[in-house]
């Protein structure tokens, strides 16, 4: 059976909720629950990892455009243009706006004199700000974020913004984006996993 190495409504949400929608069997494994098993087959104990027998993989993008390529999903169609621009946003749920949400956590927690710790939150703030006005435009007149199909990207997407309650700074969602949030967030599978890991979701709010 395959397992996902968790931790609540971190970026591994993703993996839980796409697992949910493929109706793949697996199990979940807490982090720090699983800290030893986790360290032996990921240097860094990171979490998403996944782990079936011999097999293991981490790093959310890969695993999820894995996932949807094992069970053929067209959560990632499987070719063409379509398949391209899920892979974009995908990609820029992964390496764009998540880096960025990582690097105003790190500077919060930074030990600096105030005015040089409000100079990087401010600019990490602006660039979050940028990113999901970016996606606003893009979601205008449309259901998800490649139009009417529902994607693997929505799902990353939807995971990140539940971040934004916690920022030192503030970061604004249009009535667009908190709508597309709850389309997202109400489904069945996110509904289940957010149960699972005890998590509340508030981005939609």
């Amino acid at each position: 059976m395959l397992s996902l190495y968790y931790k609540p409504g971190a970026c591994s949400l993703a993996v839980h909720v796409l697992l949910r929608e493929l109706g793949a069997d697996f199990e979940l494994k807490h982090f720090k629950a699983e800290e030893d098993a986790l360290k032996k087959i990921n240097p860094f104990a990171n979490v998403p990892t996944i782990e079936d027998g011999d097999f293991h993989m981490r790093e959310g993008g890969a695993i999820l455009t894995w996932l949807c390529d094992e069970h053929q999903s067209e959560l990632l169609p499987q070719k063409g243009a379509e398949r391209a621009e899920a892979l974009q946003w995908l990609m820029f749920a992964n390496a764009t706006l998540h880096p960025t949400y990582g690097r105003l956590f790190r500077a919060n927690g930074m030990t600096l004199n105030l005015p040089d710790k409000n100079a990087i939150l401010n600019d990490a703030g602006a660039k979050i700000q940028k990113c999901w006005d970016v996606i606003d435009e893009q979601l205008e007149g449309q259901s998800y974020i490649c139009g009417e199909a529902f994607t693997v990207a929505d799902i990353l997407l939807t995971v990140i913004a539940n971040w934004t309650p916690g920022l030192p700074i503030e970061v604004t969602f249009s009535d667009n984006l908190k709508a597309y949030f709850k389309r997202v967030s109400d489904r069945e599978s996110f509904q289940n996993a957010l149960d699972a890991e005890d998590v509340t979701y508030k981005a939609a709010a």
